[in-house]
């Protein structure tokens, strides 16, 4: 397998991760706007993430850097799939600058989560480890431009893609922010600072 090929595989399942991105980054980014419990298991993490000090990034809720983060992902591998040598080579250091961003941005995060919060959202992991891939499928790309037929191969994947992961992720979320027994989605409050150990 030639290293062309390599990278047509690195940008797809680049696609990929970002379609699941952006869904977790949806899913806490609803959650957030309407205060309605995050499914996170047991431990109530994502919770205790959402109520603490770095649930906002300039009064803004984190999960919307999230959205914008995967969303450009998307839209750039489609504009480099659909556009000149020119334009691809330039948004193509686009793309290596955002996944290093995104990469720096979501270990700071886990980081916080161990050190400062003390507690971890499983929501924020996986999408700290879909940071971490995309940075790394991102050096096995390449800024070149394709052929007439293999842009537009690319181009009904990208399409197939996005009608799948719409579908999915419409379903996905109604299921994650329907109510379950008694109708009503209870409201988070603020949880009590845990006594230090």
């Amino acid at each position: 397998m030639d290293r062309e090929s390599h990278a047509r595989i690195a940008r797809r399942v680049m696609f990929v991760i970002s379609l699941a991105g952006l869904f977790v980054s949806t899913y806490l980014l609803i959650t957030y706007l309407t205060n309605a419990p995050i499914v996170c298991g047991a431990s109530h993490g994502c919770d205790i993430v959402r109520t603490s000090e770095w649930a906002k990034s300039f009064g803004l809720p984190r999960p919307l850097l999230g959205v914008v983060f995967y969303g450009g992902i998307i839209a750039l591998l489609i504009f480099r799939t659909a556009y000149s040598a020119f334009q691809t080579r330039w948004a193509y250091r686009i793309m290596m600058i955002g996944v290093t961003i995104g990469v720096v941005e979501s270990a700071f995060l886990t980081f916080v989560q161990w050190i400062d919060i003390k507690a971890f959202c499983i929501w924020c992991i996986a999408s700290a480890v879909f940071a971490v891939v995309l940075f790394i499928l991102a050096f096995w790309d390449k800024p070149t431009e394709l052929a007439s037929h293999t842009s537009a191969k690319e181009l009904m994947f990208h399409f197939i893609a996005l009608v799948v992961a719409f579908i999915l992720g419409a379903i996905g979320i109604f299921f994650l922010t329907t109510p379950r027994t008694d109708g009503e989605l209870p409201v988070i409050t603020p949880i009590p600072e845990r006594v230090s150990q």
